[in-house]
């Protein structure tokens, strides 16, 4: 079998989906090639039309916003819906420009892709049911993202001499975006006081950031290996998100064995256990954040099981592999059919 999972670069969750599924797939010896097109063609998606898959490709992973483009019988054509845009708890976070491209072209080309795919798959339950709201037509399968937990693993040792030293260490990886709740780091963390900071990234875009706390220190964009290295050094996630399509954050940190502190709506309630791998808060609440993490700042061994939870939580439902047997299963399927 060979599967050709070509991607317009967004510069978002679906370039890393991509990439990892497509690397996955290698693992586990089936013939699987990714490949990239400029981001300018996701405004006018049918110029992919006569790009031309591998030679013998029998499936065909990709993006709802673009699938129809990648439609290449007798090759069958499996399409992925990363977010709904069109989710109404997610139309305060766009754009006026946003709201037009969304509106006026997305939908069409969502539309023509869901009409030909032999396969919808959402990356979350929460995925699926809004996209199936929005195209009643549409009944996705939901397959949730996995990640390598051999790379995002815990480092060999815990951090409480460090902690002493450097004050309990929060980390946000994210685009500085509203829906993201970047404005509401600064609240939390003046809120919380001194002994705390938070390390922030600038997620895979190069956005403004929002107003700083003295505690607050951005690291810029990371690579994987910088990445790796400070969900290690930290003690917990903090993950403010308005809207997430699937929480990838949420999933690498739990993996590094941390307990996550995220808001209590849209996926994030498939990932994190509330009082076992982490905290779920209700949304845009700051106090009740800063003392979900005032709890796991002061008790050391709540903060120890809830990581060693997550760890185990993530092996068990959000390993690659999990993620990998589950697409090959898909793909005999509709071969199959």
């Amino acid at each position: 079998m060979k599967i050709w999972l070509p991607y317009v670069i967004c510069g978002s969750g679906v370039d890393v989906f991509t990439q990892r599924l497509a690397h996955g797939l290698q693992a586990h010896g089936t013939d699987a090639i990714a490949q990239p097109f400029p981001h300018t063609l996701q405004y006018a998606p049918a110029l992919l039309r006569g790009a031309q898959p591998p030679a013998h490709t029998d499936i065909i992973i990709t993006n709802s916003w673009n699938g129809f483009a990648f439609h290449r019988p007798p090759a069958k054509l499996i399409v992925v819906e990363h977010h709904c845009v069109f989710d109404p708890a997610y139309l305060p976070y766009r754009t006026f420009a946003q709201g037009v491209f969304h509106d006026a072209l997305v939908k069409r080309f969502e539309r023509a892709s869901f009409a030909v795919a032999d396969r919808v798959i959402a990356v979350s339950h929460y995925t699926a049911n809004s996209t199936a709201q929005i195209f009643p037509d549409v009944l996705p399968q939901t397959i949730h993202n996995g990640i390598d937990t051999e790379v995002f693993s815990p480092s060999a040792s815990e951090r409480c001499a460090a902690k002493a030293s450097s004050g309990f260490q929060l980390f946000f990886v994210g685009n500085m975006s509203s829906r993201k709740g970047a404005d509401l780091l600064a609240p939390i963390m003046e809120r919380l006081g001194p002994g705390f900071q938070l390390k922030y990234t600038g997620g895979l875009r190069a956005e403004t950031g929002p107003t700083l706390a003295p505690h607050m220190h951005p690291t810029g964009r990371l690579t994987d290996e910088q990445l790796h290295a400070t969900y290690r050094e930290a003690d917990a996630l903090l993950f403010p998100t308005r809207l997430e399509g699937f929480g990838y954050a949420a999933v690498e940190a739990m993996s590094c064995g941390l307990p996550v502190v995220a808001t209590n709506g849209s996926s994030l309630p498939e990932i994190v256990r509330h009082g076992e791998t982490g905290f779920l808060c209700r949304q845009d609440d700051i106090g009740a954040f800063a003392e979900a993490i005032r709890r796991l700042a002061f008790d050391d061994n709540l903060r120890s099981n809830m990581g060693k939870a997550a760890r185990r939580h993530v092996l068990q439902h959000f390993d690659l592999d999990n993620m990998v047997t589950q697409y090959l299963r898909t793909c005999r399927d509709v071969l199959a059919s």
